[in-house]
């Protein structure tokens, strides 16, 4: 708070001082202000810190935790990490290759199974290729496609999707040992024949019947047509587990092989665009987050409070009517203006006649008709029936109203 002296000389020759105290902007302190500013926006610095933390934990969820399908370290109900820690502490080492290279360095060894799982169909013939021959001992195949199976799986055929409407389990009814073990296993994912075709769909019979696991005639590639079977989510149904467990868990070490886009040829197809941006993408888009949070922090605070102010003229109820009526000349509504009319005639009769509002026209018909000795049937024709359809009716119509309720009033 500061404050100024004023002096002034009145005429007259008198020299008198008087001191003014003028006070300057709000009269309060800078900390009381900032504050004040605070406690008014404090519904847009919530919104703000909210904006926040779900980016941040966004953020972190996504650099944390295994979202692919079928992966050993998935725990969601589509990942697989039941089925290979059970596999564990079977006495099976499970190693999950990162890559083609690692897939390949991890198969080195003897008495090892690789599960080959590319529903994205990353890899090219001539990194399929390098994946058979004697490379592994035993070879399960989820989901195959086209050019997996032409490569990896020789004599085994797709046979197309499960319909959606085969909803009981599929019984084994074919020689397989791990097959026969299970029982039955749940329906679902796709179909192919074989060699050996385990759990066939209803209705195929003779030599060329279609089901969910095929395998080779010498059992060392195997085809699991519904990777569902394998997953957390259904694992435990049926004799899923029986048939996941005996075809992976049958070597002491299995290479789960599940190839991403980093597994692309130089040549087998185009790049990851988000892998095309610049390395200050990333710190850019967090800047431009909190320069939009101090932009919604500024420009959303208040101004102050609201200011109320009389207006300058006040308008007569009869300079509304006279309004409202002139509205319903220029527009040509004479029957709007008629019922108008009538609505308020019809509560001011009532109020005369002591008629409470809730009761029925008739009543107030009625009650008139008695007050003043007039026709009813002329009455309820006036009031209730009777529209009139030219501005002269009407100012007529309005007149014979008024009539009736002076006569009413009077008697």
């Amino acid at each position: 708070m500061s404050a100024t002296t004023e002096t002034r000389h009145p005429p007259g020759g008198a020299n008198k001082e008087r001191t003014s105290a003028e006070i300057v902007g709000d009269g309060q302190s800078v900390g009381s202000t900032f504050f004040g500013t605070l406690k008014q926006a404090r519904g847009w610095l919530i919104l703000g810190a909210l904006l926040l933390v779900t980016v941040l934990i966004g953020a972190i969820a996504a650099g944390f935790g295994e979202q692919n399908p079928l992966s050993p370290e998935n725990a969601a109900p589509g990942g697989a990490r039941a089925a290979a820690e059970v596999l564990e502490r079977g006495g099976v080492e499970v190693i999950r290759a990162e890559s083609l290279e690692d897939a390949i360095d991890a198969l080195r060894g003897s008495d090892d199974t690789l599960l080959l799982h590319d529903p994205q169909s990353w890899l090219t013939s001539e990194q399929l290729e390098s994946l058979g021959g004697t490379l592994a001992d035993r070879t399960v195949l989820i989901e195959p496609g086209l050019t997996i199976l032409t490569e990896l799986a020789d004599g085994v055929r797709s046979a197309g999707v499960i319909p959606a409407d085969i909803t009981d389990p599929l019984p084994a009814n074919c020689s397989n040992a791990a097959a026969t073990a299970a029982g039955s296993v749940s329906p679902g994912g796709f179909s192919y024949r074989g060699a050996v075709t385990c759990f066939p769909l209803p209705g195929e019979e003779g030599g060329n019947t279609a089901g969910t696991f095929v395998t080779t005639a010498d059992g060392e590639i195997g085809v699991l047509g519904n990777g569902g079977i394998i997953s957390n989510g259904r694992i435990d149904e049926q004799g899923n587990a029986a048939l996941t467990l005996r075809v992976l868990g049958s070597t002491e070490t299995l290479v789960w092989y599940q190839p991403t886009q980093d597994d692309l040829a130089v040549t087998a197809g185009p790049a990851d665009p988000l892998a095309l941006l610049p390395d200050f993408v990333n710190p850019l888009m967090l800047w431009l987050l909190i320069t939009a949070l101090l932009a919604i922090f500024w420009r959303g605070r208040r101004l102050g409070p609201l200011v109320t102010e009389p207006l300058p003229v006040v308008v007569r109820s009869a300079e509304t009517a006279a309004g409202r009526a002139r509205l319903y000349q220029d527009a040509g509504a004479v029957q709007h203006a008629a019922e108008t009319l009538r609505a308020a005639t019809l509560a001011r009769l009532a109020a005369a006649l002591r008629i409470p509002p809730a009761y029925p026209r008739t009543t107030v018909v009625a009650a008139a008709a008695s007050k003043t000795g007039r026709d009813p049937a002329k009455l309820d024709s006036l009031l209730n029936s009777q529209l009139p359809h030219s501005d002269a009716q009407l100012v007529q119509w309005s007149q014979e109203l008024d009539k009736l309720e002076q006569e009413i009033r009077r008697s």
